[in-house]
């Protein structure tokens, strides 16, 4: 299996004031293609600060990151965007949907930025249908719940069939069986066509289902363990 994400010395700080903040300290992993890891750690411990990193969202003070062979942290802004429409759909926890478009528009976005606008209605119904909005298509986000606005988003990260897929607390804003539901869309996603999943999450029952877990606290990575299904045997960096 080849490498998708190398991360390699990274860390990240913060000017707040006169003080330097750091969030992340010289943090190191791999993660294979295909695999399913959970990032879990306390609140303040850098997980979505480190998820933003690796997507490209954001540039690592010190540090290199990785998707295939490309390094990410030292492109510029358009350079990161043409990376992550080719590879990378995000799950936001704010969803950071544009408030303009309805629910179908949002997810159309992606792949009309592909140039795949004959395609991108027909996707877009069929991945708003997958989620049950099938029937809030033609909805603004400020008509749609929390929970509606974040199955919108992640129908989003779906829709131009991304090859590594970063979700941050995907199923924080819902209700247990609509979270049932996402978590097998999320896995489905990963059996049908090999994306690879990094998720951010509180839920431990989530985390257990993934094939791997890092554990992150105050911005160092403590523990790096495939999870009991696929044995326990830790991941060296």
């Amino acid at each position: 299996m080849q490498d998708i994400l190398r991360v390699r010395d990274v860390s990240k700080t913060f000017i707040s004031g006169s003080r330097e903040l750091t969030v992340l300290s010289e943090v190191n992993f791999t993660i294979k293609e295909g695999g399913i890891v959970a990032i879990v750690g306390p609140s303040g411990s850098g997980k979505t600060t480190l998820l933003g990193l690796c997507a490209g969202l954001d540039r690592p003070t010190t540090g290199e990151i990785f998707i295939f062979d490309q390094k990410i942290s030292h492109l510029d802004e358009d350079e990161k965007a043409a990376v992550r429409n080719q590879y990378v759909g995000f799950i936001f926890q704010n969803f950071q949907l544009i408030p303009t478009l309805t629910a179908l528009e949002n997810v159309m976005v992606p792949l009309e930025l592909q140039g795949n606008s004959k395609i991108a209605r027909s996707r877009s119904r069929e991945l708003l249908d997958r989620v049950g909005l099938g029937d809030r298509m033609t909805h603004y986000p400020s008509q749609l719940s929390g929970g509606e606005q974040q199955r919108v988003s992640i129908a989003r990260a779906f829709s131009n069939t991304p090859r590594l897929l970063f979700a941050d607390e995907p199923t924080g804003n819902l209700d247990g069986d609509t979270g049932d539901n996402i978590e097998n869309l999320l896995f489905e996603l990963n059996q049908e066509q090999g994306t690879t999943l990094v998720i951010v999450t509180h839920d431990l029952e989530l985390a257990q289902q993934t094939n791997r877990i890092i554990r992150l606290k105050s911005g160092k990575i403590i523990s790096d363990q495939l999870t009991l299904v696929h044995g326990s045997s830790s991941i060296h960096h």
